[in-house]
């Protein structure tokens, strides 16, 4: 029987036809072992997303990830880890080839499951929520954007302003972590910010500085921190707007 590595290799030579039936064999295996072994199979598999230099290469694994995402909803059950993570990495690959109701349909799924057992401040929530925004940009679903920000968990400090964005018609298309260091959750809105007029007229605390940042290879950005919480609010630099 072919392991783990054996078709991870597969899959980096692009031979997905021949680790379709070798990994469906490697599961049923895993499965008939006992659910742990299931899971610790299916952990290693997962692992591997995908990364193509081309549309074609992209259109040829399809059938790979949804075999390895169908097994593991039938073995594992259709609301397990794996299953779920597997299915992020089926809607990743369909997102790329632009069938985008199937890969938000699994993004979504992913996305409340998360949601459900995790805190708004988790890494790999942000990562699904900012992915599901870039497919609802490119669907053309305004509504489903707009609410799939509505709460980004922001502290206290930085609400008043949140909130004054909101109210004059700004988007979040963006909320996470994009800095290591001092840094808990920054919410990205498609406005530049005025950022000392806002300080001034909605009042806010002396805690909240403005941060600028015009950067080459890591973006630009320009808006307000929180530097008691590490919250942001942050708006395109207007030397770049």
């Amino acid at each position: 029987m072919s392991t783990v590595p054996e078709i991870l290799h597969l899959l980096r030579q692009n031979q997905f036809d021949t680790a379709i039936p070798l990994v469906t064999q490697l599961l049923r295996s895993a499965a008939a072992e006992s659910p742990q072994r299931l899971t610790e199979v299916a952990r290693e598999l997962i692992r591997y997303q995908g990364f193509f230099k081309n549309n074609a290469e992209a259109l040829a694994s399809e059938g790979y990830f949804r075999t390895v995402h169908t097994l593991l909803k039938e073995l594992a059950g259709p609301e397990s880890s794996v299953a779920m993570a597997a299915g992020e990495n089926l809607g990743g690959l369909l997102g790329s080839i632009g069938k985008l109701d199937e890969a938000i349909a699994l993004r979504e799924a992913a996305l409340s499951f998360l949601s459900s057992r995790l805190g708004p401040d988790q890494e790999r929530i942000m990562m699904i929520r900012d992915g599901l925004s870039i497919l609802y940009q490119r669907a053309g679903y305004e509504e489903k954007l707009k609410a799939l920000y509505q709460d980004v968990g922001l502290c206290e400090h930085l609400q008043p302003a949140e909130k004054y964005l909101r109210d004059h018609g700004a988007r979040v298309i963006s909320a996470g972590r994009p800095w290591s260091a001092n840094c808990h959750i920054w919410a990205y809105f498609d406005a530049v910010l005025d950022c000392e007029r806002l300080i001034k007229d909605l009042s806010l605390a002396a805690c909240v500085q403005v941060h600028d940042h015009r950067g080459t290879h890591d973006g630009s950005e320009r808006g307000l921190v929180c530097t008691v919480h590490q919250d942001g609010v942050m708006g395109p630099h207007p030397s770049d707007a």
